[in-house]
C-alpha cells in the first residue's frame, strides 16, 4: 500500500517482486515477526508467495476486518466476517495457520461482543488455524479496557517518541496480565524523519517538534539517523515485545535493522521523553489523511 507522508522519490509501494525480495532480506537480517492484514491491499497474497519455504521460521500475524462503513458488525454478521476473513487470509498466505490472529481496529462495540469474539478465537485455536489472539488499537483507553475482558494475548498499539501516552499505564498493566505488546507507527508515518518537512502548514507544531527531535539526534545520537533513533527508542522500552517497521527499499530495511543493536545514551533517552505530544490531533495520522491524500495526488500529477 502507499503509506506515509508523500515525498517525491520516496513514496509509493514496491512491485510484487521487489516486495518479495524485501521479505527475504528481512528474514536474512534476523526479522522473524511479519504483520499483515486483510485490509492491506495485496499484502497477504505477496507474503504467501514470499514465505514459501520460510513459513516455519516466521511468526506470522494477520488481522480480520469486522467493520463496514466504519461500524463494527454485530452478532452472526460479526461471526461470519471473522471466519470468512480467517479462511481467506490462510488461503492467500498459503498456510494452514497464523501464529497471531488479530481483530483490526478494535472499538467499544467489538469489546461489547467479547463472548462472540472469544468463541470464534477458541474454535479457531481448537482447529489449529490460529495460535494466539490479538487486536489492533488506536489510543490509550481501548487497550486498557480490552485487558479487563481477558480477550487478547497480544495488543498491537501505536507508540513513538511523540506518542508516549500508552507508557503511562498500559505497558505495566499488560505485563501483569501476561499480555504481549507490539507497537506500530514508530516513525509516525515519517513525522520523525525529514519527511516531516513535507507536512501541511496546519501541522506546523508537529513539524517544529520533528526538527527538535532531529537536532537532538544529530547532537546526542552518536551517528544514528533519526529513523534509527526513533526505532531504538521503542526497543528500549521494556514493556514492548516487538516494534513493527514498514519499508519500501532494501536501503530503508538495512537502516532500520541497524537500530536493533543501537543503544541510546541516558541523556538522549531523557531528552526524547520530553518530546511527547498528548494532543491526538498531532499524533493521530488519521486526522491528516485528507491532507496526505491531497499531497499524494498533487505529486502524482506533477
Amino acid at each position: 500500500m502507499d503509506y506515509g507522508i508523500p515525498v517525491p522519490g520516496e513514496y509509493g509501494r514496491p512491485t510484487g517482486a521487489a516486495a518479495e525480495r524485501l521479505v527475504h532480506a528481512a528474514l536474512d537480517g534476523g526479522i522473524n515477526l511479519i504483520d499483515t492484514a486483510q485490509a492491506y491491499g495485496s499484502s497477504e497474497l505477496i507474503l504467501g508467495r514470499a514465505l514459501r519455504g520460510h513459513r516455519s521460521h516466521t511468526v506470522l500475524a494477520t488481522k480480520a476486518t469486522v467493520q463496514v462503513d466504519g461500524k463494527t458488525l454485530r452478532g452472526d454478521a460479526l461471526r461470519r466476517a471473522m471466519w470468512a476473513g480467517l479462511e481467506n487470509s490462510l488461503h492467500l498466505l498459503q498456510t494452514e495457520y497464523v501464529d497471531i490472529w488479530q481483530i483490526h481496529n478494535v472499538d467499544s462495540d467489538l469489546l461489547d461482543q467479547s463472548e462472540i469474539v472469544s468463541e470464534v478465537f477458541s474454535e479457531a485455536r481448537a482447529r489449529g488455524m490460529a495460535l494466539w489472539r490479538g487486536g489492533s488499537f488506536y489510543g490509550p483507553d481501548l487497550p486498557l479496557a480490552a485487558l479487563d475482558h481477558d480477550l487478547f494475548d497480544v495488543l498491537q498499539v501505536t507508540y513513538s517518541v511523540f506518542d508516549q501516552r500508552l507508557a503511562d499505564r498500559l505497558f505495566l498493566a499488560a505485563k501483569r496480565r501476561n499480555v504481549g505488546v507490539v507497537v506500530r507507527s514508530i516513525l509516525l508515518q515519517g513525522a520523525l524523519t525529514g519527511r516531516a518537512d513535507h507536512l501541511p502548514d496546519r501541522l506546523e507544531p508537529l513539524k517544529a517538534r520533528s526538527r527538535q527531535f532531529r537536532e537532538l539526534v544529530a547532537t546526542l545520537g552518536g551517528g544514528l539517523s533519526p529513523a534509527q533513533a526513533a526505532i531504538a527508542f521503542g526497543l528500549a522500552e521494556p514493556g514492548i515485545a516487538s516494534v513493527l517497521v514498514g519499508v519500501r527499499t532494501e536501503s530503508e530495511l538495512e537502516e532500520n535493522l541497524a537500530a536493533a543493536t543501537a543503544t541510546l545514551s541516558p541523556d538522549l533517552m531523557f531528552e526524547l521523553r520530553q518530546l511527547r505530544i498528548d494532543n491526538p490531533d498531532f499524533v493521530n495520522p488519521s486526522t491528516w489523511q485528507a491532507d496526505l491524500a491531497s499531497a499524494a495526488r498533487r505529486m502524482g500529477s506533477d
